[in-house]
């Protein structure tokens, strides 16, 4: 019986083809250290790097540990909403209603009535002149206090973070508990523009600060080994698919995946159609869609120069003074690599095949 794929595009499911790139065991290290300062994390990278997978490990890792609460959130809802719904299942949470009927003035109108026993006795408050003396700020505060004293640490998980009126709320939120010495940590994954988006915000400071990890391209060497121990090919095999795949995350599986399930004739080439096709469908065409006219010109320079050296690159582009800032853009959204001096790559396989056949559209 031929085995299961080991290989996955499912968005943060790590599989038995997982390359650890340590960013998770450095968050999960820092978050359980008593002595640690570490309260949030940011993690970035290019769409297809592994974030989702990164956060998925330390939010699994955590859960399994004693004296966490681990609450995941949609980067589109309520969250401070969601939060409190989900600290009200928990069994130590009082999430019982209670109201009173409060006046402006001093007084207390209404009969009052005086039992005894030993029976349990609901009060009902209507809370009409000021609603808003019970907050939702407050009565998750309240909540997390309440775990903390029950020796409980809370970590809030957002994938694929973006802004929003509700997320701005649930961020100046967090910042605030911290301050106030709540055990209360932060991990996000997201592209880099929609992390700095928050940036503009005067009252998110302590996000802009906290550490942010970037999901780097895999390396060669753990690619070729999980390639001859997945797939049972040669070294030589192995280097053959590494090389195809330019060490980025989401090509890795796929190719690892189309290798697996190919027929005993199908060669290496006869893979790549599928392996261009889902590429370019599932990834490509959404870091395309994200980034300026600019950058692509910029990014067609770079393509169209053979060499990458920035003197090459800048004598194709229509405004070589655009030169500096764009490229700083692409650097930071990981699609261009600035770290060989006077020289520009982009380490995502067949993506100038893309741009030939779509890059117009």
């Amino acid at each position: 019986m031929k085995m299961t794929d080991p290989f996955t595009r499912t968005p943060g499911v790590a599989g038995k083809a997982y390359i650890d790139s340590g960013v998770a065991d450095e968050i999960i290290q820092a978050f359980c250290d008593e002595n640690s300062s570490k309260y949030v994390y940011k993690i970035t990278g290019l769409r297809g790097s592994g974030k989702s997978v990164e956060y998925s490990r330390v939010l699994r890792t955590l859960k399994e540990k004693d004296g966490w609460l681990v609450y995941p959130l949609s980067s589109s809802g309520d969250g401070i909403r969601t939060l409190i719904s989900k600290l009200s299942m928990e069994e130590f949470i009082d999430s019982k209603k209670s109201s009173l009927t409060v006046k402006s003035s001093t007084s207390l109108e209404g009969k009052v009535i005086v039992a005894s026993g030993k029976q349990a006795v609901d009060i009902t408050k209507a809370l009409s002149d000021n609603e808003d003396y019970y907050s939702q700020e407050a009565t998750l505060v309240k909540m997390i206090e309440t775990a903390n004293k029950k020796n409980y640490k809370v970590l809030i998980g957002i994938d694929d973070i973006s802004k929003t009126p509700a997320m701005v709320e649930l961020l100046s939120l967090v910042s605030s508990m911290v301050l106030e010495g709540l055990k209360v940590y932060l991990i996000v994954t997201g592209l880099s523009q929609n992390i700095e988006a928050f940036s503009t915000e005067k009252n998110l400071s302590f996000f802009k600060r906290a550490d942010s990890l970037e999901i780097k391209s895999l390396n060669k060497y753990d690619i070729v080994f999980m390639y001859q121990k997945l797939l049972g090919v040669s070294d030589k095999e192995a280097k053959i698919l590494e090389e195809i795949t330019e060490g980025y995350a989401y090509a890795y599986q796929v190719l690892g995946s189309l290798y697996f399930r190919k027929q005993e004739n199908d060669t290496v080439e006869d893979l790549m159609p599928d392996f261009e096709r889902i590429l370019f469908r599932d990834s490509y065409d959404l870091i395309w869609k994200s980034i300026t006219e600019r950058e692509k010109e910029l990014i067609r320079c770079i393509y169209r120069s053979k060499t990458g050296k920035t003197s090459d690159i800048k004598e194709l582009m229509t405004n070589k003074a655009n030169y500096s800032v764009v490229r700083e853009r692409l650097i930071n959204k990981h699609i261009v690599d600035g770290g060989t001096r006077g020289y520009l790559t982009i380490r995502l396989p067949r993506f100038d095949r893309y741009i030939e056949l779509w890059g117009d559209e």
